[in-house]
C-alpha cells in the first residue's frame, strides 16, 4: 500500500489486505512502532528539539516520552487531549494552538540553567481557533509530567460533563481558576 505522513507525525498505511494486517501489525511493532495509541499519545505532538535543532531550548521528545509514560500510567482519559511541545519561538509543534502546549525555555537552578518549559491551555484550531493562556511559567522539564498528570487529572475532576473537552473546559475557567484546580490534584 501507501504510506503517508500526517500533520500529526503519524504515518498512515492505506491498502493493505485484510489477510495481511496482522502480519503488517507484526512487523511494525518489530521496528518499535505502534498500531495502537493511548488517548495521551494520540494527542502528543513534539518538534525536533535541540537533539536536532540549534534554536530549541530542551529536548523536547525525550520530555513528550516521559510525560506519555508518565501519564499513561496513573490517569485514565476517555478521549485524547493535544498536548504539543516546541523547543523555541519558531514553534514547530505550535504549543499555542494546542489544548495542552508546552514552549521550551531555560529555568534558573541555582547558578545553572536546565531545560523548562512554560505551559499554555486552550488553543485551538480551524472552528476553534485561539491561541492558548499561559498558566505556568519556568517549569522544570522533570516537574512536566507530573505537572501535565495534575492538569489532566484536575480536567476529568471538574469537568462538567463526560463529553465536556479538555479544550471546552479550559476555555469555561480564568487560568487563576483552572490553577486553584489543579493544585487540588498537587500543581502548586
Amino acid at each position: 500500500g501507501d504510506i503517508r505522513l500526517t500533520v500529526w507525525q503519524n504515518l498512515l498505511i492505506s491498502g493493505v489486505a485484510d489477510g495481511k494486517v496482522a502480519t503488517a501489525c507484526a512487523a511494525i511493532a518489530a521496528l518499535g512502532l505502534s498500531t495502537q495509541a493511548t488517548s495521551i499519545r494520540a494527542g502528543l505532538v513534539a518538534c525536533t528539539g535541540n537533539v536536532g535543532c540549534k534554536f530549541a531550548a530542551s529536548d523536547t521528545k525525550r520530555h513528550a516520552e516521559e510525560i506519555a509514560q508518565w501519564c499513561e500510567a496513573r490517569v485514565n482519559l476517555d478521549g485524547p487531549v493535544n498536548i504539543h511541545l516546541t523547543g523555541c519561538h519558531h514553534s514547530c509543534a505550535q504549543h499555542y494552538i494546542s489544548e495542552i502546549g508546552l514552549l521550551a525555555c531555560k529555568v534558573e537552578e541555582g547558578e545553572d540553567q536546565i531545560e523548562g518549559y512554560h505551559i499554555y491551555v486552550g488553543g485551538g484550531f480551524g472552528p476553534d481557533a485561539a491561541l492558548g493562556r499561559e498558566i505556568y511559567r519556568d517549569v522544570k522539564a522533570e516537574d512536566a509530567p507530573r505537572t501535565v498528570e495534575y492538569m489532566l487529572k484536575g480536567y476529568l475532576a471538574h469537568r462538567a460533563a463526560r463529553e465536556e473537552s479538555f479544550l471546552a473546559f479550559s476555555r469555561r475557567h480564568e487560568v487563576e481558576k483552572l490553577k486553584e484546580m489543579f493544585a487540588g490534584e498537587g500543581v502548586e
